[in-house]
């Protein structure tokens, strides 16, 4: 029998992307879906052009539905407004940086085919930019946690929607992963980049006290409470399951710090990299206070 398409919508966050926002929908309104689909752009209290952008180039585009708050409340209460005005029975997470090939969400639905899949990904490891849901479980759910503001949140609603029983696949459909916006210029920015990250593990502490088991798998935890440090090293030096494996200073996002290219980057991105180890294990305790749940 063959797989029949269902309607799909798609829900964009953005905050302060106005030039790359717009690429993004000029690419999804391109999409080659043989049955009906919408955008839902949930503008999160931008401070450029974004709103004034998406007005006059979009506002009179029926595919498209924008909402725009009024400051920023997060990307966990960003997804669940475009959720909640979502029509369609799938809806696809795509982030605002994230630039569509015509068939990705050709490719991305047809993960759908068995009826046990709960959630479909091109991204990775459960979940992030360029996944779908099936909303009748979005709904079960209560959609994305909001304690979580931004980092494993997407982990944490597969992992929920993998407790009532359905499975989680990885397909290939194609994007392309524009970072021009995120990617930090300068040391100051570079710095302040760096340590944004880290504060964001805080966030494990919490994924994994809602998920023990499932948490625990993912994130490699071991005797416990421990995060395996060589998992946290092939992170943070581009070695990790689904990277290129070829040596750099970045983050899991595809944002390079420090190429590789003499022996001398080879030993600063090593000793960067075993200090990130121990800095992220220091925020991870933090969180651990926080969420009441040890790890490091």
């Amino acid at each position: 029998m063959a797989f029949s398409f269902p309607k799909a919508s798609i829900v964009v966050a953005s905050y302060n992307n106005e030039a790359g926002l717009e690429q993004v929908l000029d690419a999804m309104l391109g999409l080659n879906y043989p049955n009906q689909f919408e955008i839902i752009v949930v503008d999160d209290g931008s401070s450029d052009n974004t709103v004034e952008m998406l007005a006059k180039k979009f506002g009179r585009e029926k595919r498209i539905t924008i909402i725009a708050h009024a400051k920023n409340k997060g990307v966990c209460a960003a997804r669940n407004e475009g959720i909640k005005a979502a029509k369609f029975p799938i809806v696809v997470n795509m982030d605002h940086d994230c630039i569509p090939e015509r068939n990705w969400l050709r490719q991305l639905v047809k993960g759908f085919v068995d009826e046990g899949v709960g959630v479909v990904s091109s991204f990775g490891s459960f979940g992030g930019t360029s996944t779908a849901f099936r909303r009748e479980l979005l709904d079960q759910v209560g959609g994305y946690d909001e304690r979580f503001f931004y980092y494993r949140e997407d982990t944490d609603l597969t992992f929920n929607i993998m407790d009532l029983g359905y499975s989680y696949r990885l397909v290939k459909a194609d994007y392309l992963h524009d970072h021009r916006e995120a990617k930090p210029k300068g040391l100051v920015a570079t710095a302040k980049y760096v340590l944004k990250r880290l504060c964001y593990h805080q966030n494990d502490a919490l994924l994994f006290k809602r998920h023990p088991v499932l948490a625990g798998k993912f994130l490699q935890v071991k005797f416990g409470f421990i995060v395996n440090p060589i998992a946290d090293f092939k992170v943070v030096a581009n070695l990790w399951e689904g990277s290129s494996k070829k040596l750099n200073l970045g983050s899991p996002r595809g944002i390079v710090l420090i190429r590789n290219r003499t022996p001398l980057h080879t030993v600063a991105i090593v000793l960067l990299a075993i200090f990130y180890v121990f800095a992220v294990k220091f925020f991870r305790l933090i969180g651990s206070i926080k969420f009441r749940k040890l790890l490091v």
